[in-house]
Order: C-alpha cells, then sequence, then structure tokens
C-alpha cells in the first residue's frame, strides 16, 4: 500500500490527530517523491476527507458556531448550510483572536498572521494554523521537487540564488504572534533549507528602515558582486528588471562600492552602521567588472552579456499570469536565450493553489492535497462546482476553504481550466473578477481585453509593457504602453473588429502612454516594507491617466 493511501485511511478511520497535509509533510522526501504522482489520482477522495478534517477542526470556532455548520455538514448540504463569504465577514473574528479570544475560526492554536495589500491599498490580516502552514509547505514541497527534475541547477549548493521578497516582519500582534506579508513568509520557509545558496543575508532584509529606491539599488549591488548567481526567484520578475536597469544606469559606482564594500546611497550614518556587516569588500569581483567594463563601454550591451557577468545565470521563477505575466515576458526578453523559467506558483495568503509540473507555463495542477476547491461559473445565479466537476477550458470564479479558517472564502479571482494531471484539473490565474468595465450592457473582465491585447501582440510581433483599460461616459478607452515602435491606429483597428464582432462594441481612443509610464507606476505604489515584487498593476483603471503620462492619443 502506498504511503499516501495509508495516511488517507488513517484520516478516514480518525487514527491521526494530524491532518492529511501534516501527515504527507512528515514523509521522507525520498518517499514523498515517488508518491508525488498519486497525490493527484483520484482529486475527488482527496477532496471530500480535506472538507471532512477543516469541518472537524472547525465545529467548536466560534464562526462555524456562528454560521451553524459542524463536522457532520456532509458535502450535499455543504453548499446550503455555509455561505459563500468575503474578507469583512473574517473581520471581527480575526480582531477578536488578535485580542486574545482564541479559537474563533478553528479549534487549534494561531501560529501567525499573514499580511496582505489588496486592491484598496489596505491591510489585510488572514490567521495562519499550523495546520494551515503545513498545506502551504507541502505545496512548496512538491512543487520544489517538480523543479529539481526540470533544472537541476537548483540542487546545485553552490549556484548561488537572488530571492527578491517582502522579507520584512511587519511587527507583533497583541496576542504576541507574529505578523508577515505572504511573499516574506514563503522567503523564509524557503531560506531555511536553502540559507547558503543565498546571496542576500538575512540581516539585510531584516533591516526596517532602508527607504525602498535605496533598498532596491542595494539589491543590485548585491546581485552584481556575486558572480555565482544561477537563479532568479521574485514573484513579479519586474523586481529584477529593475535590478538590471539600475545596473546599467550607476554600473561604476557599484564597482566602487564592491571594492570598498560598502552602500555608496546611504547617507543615514546610523544605517551606514546596520549595514557594516552584512555587504563584504571583494576587489577581485570589482577588477574583474572594471575590466569588462573598459572593455565594452558598457556592462550590459545585449542580452547575452548577462552571461559574462553570471556565467551560470540559468533560471528565473516568477508569477506567469495576469498582468504580471506580462511584466515577466518583458523581463525575460532581457535575459539569455539560455535561461530558463518557471512558474512561482499560483498562491496568494490565502493559500497555495497549484503546482506548476513543467517549464514555461503559468498552468499547474490544483493543489488538492491542500485546499478544499469550488468553482462559480462566470453567469448570474449558477452553484459553485466542486474540483472534480470542472470542465475543461472554462473559466470560473475560485472559492477555497482551508485548515486556517476560511469558509467557502471567494478568493475574488477568475481561474481557467488547462487540462488535467492524473484526474486532478490543472488551473491558471486569469485575473480578478473584480476587475471589469461594463459598456452597451456588456460586462468585459480586465483578463478578457488583456487576452485580446495578447492575440494583437503575436498577430503584429509586438509587445506591449502596460495593459489597461478604463470607461468613461459609457466609452471604452484601451491604455497601452509599449518600448518599441508600434503602429496603433492598427492596434485600434484589430481592438474594435474583436470586440464589434464578440461585444457589438468599439473603442473610443487609445491612450499611448509614455515610456517612463510603467515605472513611475510602480514606484508610486513602494513602501518600506513593500516591494515591486509583491505589486500587482491593475488591468481596469478607475479614472483616466494623468495627462503627464500620456504619449498621445489615438482614436
Amino acid at each position: 500500500m502506498l504511503l499516501y493511501q495509508q495516511v488517507l485511511e488513517e484520516s478516514e478511520q480518525g487514527l491521526s490527530e494530524l491532518t492529511i497535509p501534516e501527515r504527507l509533510l512528515r514523509l521522507s522526501r525520498d518517499d514523498l517523491y515517488w508518491e508525488k504522482e498519486a497525490l493527484f489520482d483520484d482529486c475527488e477522495i482527496l477532496q471530500k476527507a480535506l472538507l471532512r478534517e477543516i469541518c472537524q477542526r472547525a465545529e467548536d470556532s466560534k464562526y462555524a458556531k456562528d454560521h451553524g455548520f459542524t463536522r457532520a455538514c456532509d458535502l450535499d448540504s455543504w453548499r446550503v448550510q455555509v455561505p459563500v463569504s468575503t474578507y469583512t465577514d473574517y473581520l471581527p473574528y480575526i480582531e477578536a483572536e488578535m485580542n486574545g479570544s482564541a479559537h474563533q475560526l478553528y479549534q487549534a492554536d494561531t501560529k501567525l498572521y499573514v499580511a496582505t495589500t489588496g486592491s484598496t491599498g489596505k491591510i489585510k490580516l488572514f490567521m495562519e494554523s499550523a495546520a494551515g502552514n503545513d498545506a502551504k509547505l507541502l505545496v512548496m514541497a512538491v512543487r520544489g521537487m517538480y523543479m529539481s527534475v526540470l533544472l537541476p541547477v537548483t540542487r546545485d549548493m553552490d549556484a548561488k540564488n537572488l530571492t527578491i521578497s517582502n522579507y520584512l516582519q511587519l511587527g507583533d500582534s497583541p496576542d504576541g504572534k507574529p505578523i508577515m506579508r505572504a511573499s516574506g513568509q514563503t522567503a523564509r520557509n524557503l531560506r531555511k533549507k536553502t540559507g547558503t545558496m543565498n546571496i542576500i543575508p538575512t540581516q539585510f532584509w531584516e533591516i526596517s528602515d532602508i527607504p525602498p529606491q535605496e533598498r532596491e539599488y542595494m539589491v543590485a549591488v548585491f546581485a552584481l558582486a556575486e558572480k555565482r548567481l544561477s537563479k532568479v526567484f521574485c514573484n513579479n520578475l519586474y523586481a529584477f528588471g529593475r535590478v538590471l536597469d539600475l545596473i546599467e544606469q550607476n554600473e561604476q559606482q557599484m564597482i566602487e562600492d564592491i571594492r570598498r564594500g560598502s552602500f555608496s546611497v546611504v547617507q543615514d550614518p546610523v544605517l551606514q552602521r546596520k549595514l557594516q556587516d552584512v555587504f563584504q569588500a571583494n576587489e577581485s569581483r570589482a577588477d574583474a567588472l572594471q575590466a569588462l567594463l573598459d572593455a565594452q563601454g558598457h556592462l550590459i550591451n545585449g542580452t547575452e552579456d548577462l552571461l559574462k557577468l553570471w556565467p551560470n545565470c540559468q533560471m528565473a521563477s516568477g508569477w506567469l499570469s495576469g498582468s504580471v505575466g506580462r511584466d515577466a515576458r518583458e523581463v525575460l526578453r532581457r535575459m539569455p536565450v539560455s535561461t530558463k523559467c518557471f512558474e512561482m506558483g499560483y498562491g496568494a495568503s490565502e493559500g497555495k493553489l497549484n503546482i506548476p509540473t513543467k517549464l514555461a507555463t503559468a498552468s499547474g495542477v490544483a493543489a488538492s492535497m491542500s485546499v478544499f476547491y469550488e468553482f462559480r461559473p462566470l453567469r448570474e445565479g449558477a452553484d459553485t462546482l466542486f474540483l472534480w466537476e470542472v470542465e475543461d477550458g472554462e473559466a470560473y470564479e475560485l472559492i477555497i476553504t482551508t485548515y486556517s479558517g476560511l469558509y467557502r472564502y471567494n478568493m475574488l479571482d477568475i481561474v481557467r481550466i488547462d487540462g488535467f494531471t492524473g484526474n486532478t484539473p490543472n488551473i491558471v490565474f486569469c485575473g480578478k473578477s473584480t476587475e471589469f468595465v461594463e459598456v452597451a450592457g456588456q460586462k468585459i473582465y480586465g483578463y478578457q481585453f488583456s487576452d485580446l491585447l495578447h492575440d494583437i501582440e503575436k498577430r503584429m510581433n509586438v509587445n506591449f509593457d502596460v495593459v489597461q483599460v478604463f470607461e468613461e461616459n459609457g466609452k471604452l478607452f484601451p491604455v497601452l504602453e509599449s518600448l518599441e515602435d508600434v503602429d496603433y491606429s492598427v492596434v485600434k483597428q484589430r481592438i474594435d473588429a474583436y470586440m464589434s464582432s464578440h461585444w457589438c462594441i468599439t473603442s473610443e481612443a487609445i491612450y499611448v502612454m509614455k515610456k517612463s509610464y510603467k515605472k513611475h507606476e510602480f514606484d508610486k505604489r513602494l513602501t518600506k516594507d513593500r516591494g515591486v515584487c509583491g505589486i500587482k498593476l491593475p488591468t481596469v483603471l478607475k479614472e483616466k491617466p494623468a495627462l503627464d503620462d500620456i504619449e498621445e492619443i489615438v482614436s
């Protein structure tokens, strides 16, 4: 019998106090590796087992009592008894838990609080149980196994990682638990396994008073100083694009910083003292870079020059879907053709939601051993479907139930089914269900508009680095930026031809944005604890762009 099957049976019989994810995570690495495909053989059995466990651990919580569901809540009545929820439904329970009233969402201790910044720009906090944290770690472990097979460089302890994340802890809650950003939590968990492989030391990330622009510059210096840089990890790969920009703009200054072992952008003496031990002088590296600069005129004149800086630059991992996927494609065009790309995995503060199994694709098999899934078709009044009921190629709004106290939680994400692994659906993130425009009675989601422009890109052999849209007085206005020369009159014709045939509308005019627009949009969203790696630009704008950012208007 497979150990995985034994775990399922013991869960069914109530023979273990640990959850299925906790038990699977405690298998030896070899056992988990050889049994990982079995996790995708029958998602219906596995999903039903997860829901049973989650309900058992929820039944005496304040939330379960308030909403009338218990461990006896069977699958047939689940959708009837338990309401679909959003973040505001949990806020009073989270606040009560943080102020010392335990067991608000589950019958277990809270391990930490996970922070995320929503579309409103306000911080949201989620509770995390030990079981919920292990469910995320399990997904990361299985994801890492697929990545290590496809990219053997990940197993090379001498191949260094440039990991860019929102690592900084946001403090402690009133009940004394740490508050972490989701990407920071992930980075900390990964660092436990890859500590010696990381270019940037932990001490650097834990210094809280570094201004965001200065922190970006320092990350670029760390990267340039390490010849063995082989792997880049960051949710939004645009963060690495900005590293390349900073190197191109400050190459001589950075070489001198590497030679001295100090950061020239730091003027504050207190901050200088804090940074004193995190960056060491490297004269031999500075000499090599100076020789390269003298010979070439610039350190980076083209994509293949990156291999002169980092001869073993083999992989980049980030989000490849949604608006961030467009950011990633922009950066990957600047990297050597030999550099391979692996999706970071669809996930959020609420959970890790898919496991990529192939290179250069945003799709991944649903993490059916981590969260319980429901999918709502994009039509009014439709009932939700379970993971084993969805159809290939269809788009749905995603609803999840977790070991950390989210019950039928509407992620407000739209996902598409992209084939199957075993009998488990592959899912890919498309965009937010809150991002849409309504024109002439038509509801157009942001991801649909982005897909339309992606098709135009392929047909015209051009690349748009920003694709947005806004509605004003019942009229539709695309907002586009490209670093290339583009015939926007042809773009408008193609947009209007598609929209006319599919939605019976046309655009009013294209706002062609200056080539600095995207950078400015990221700059204004930076904070000390939130870098570019965790920022997603909206596809649907709520208002017209500023006139100073507009190059021309094509009508």
